[in-house]
């Protein structure tokens, strides 16, 4: 099901990104430019508020008590294990964000609670 309705939406997207850019184009409508900024920016702003969302809600804590992040930052979890951890660039990208303020902190990156471990690497 995951298969068919992520490229599904994907294309959606797309399609409504194009229409909207149209709209702003020929017809110089502000509600289409406010429309699109918002689209824009939602997601921009829930990535950017991933790293200070780990640093607000993890504390200094020994290495064998963890810290977890928001349960709503399961998908940046999510592109960390698809993407293949600290061994791609945006793993390490995740891993370097998330770890600014503490050395481990915890997300979760599946249903049944599994989490990832960000480390920090001084």
């Amino acid at each position: 099901m995951m298969t068919f309705l992520l490229p599904t939406l994907a294309v959606a997207f797309a399609a409504f990104c194009i229409w909207l850019t149209v709209r702003i184009i020929n017809r110089r409508e502000r509600w289409a430019k406010w429309t699109l900024v918002a689209v824009i920016g939602v997601p921009v702003l829930y990535v950017a508020s991933f790293g200070p969302a780990c640093w607000w809600f993890a504390t200094e804590l020994p290495v064998s008590k963890l810290m977890d992040c928001p349960e709503i930052y399961l998908p940046v979890g999510r592109v960390y294990r698809a993407a293949g951890g600290r061994d791609s660039w945006i793993g390490q990208a995740i891993n370097w964000y998330a770890t600014r303020r503490h050395a481990h902190v915890c997300v979760l990156y599946g249903p049944r609670f599994e989490l990832v471990l960000f480390q920090r690497q001084d």
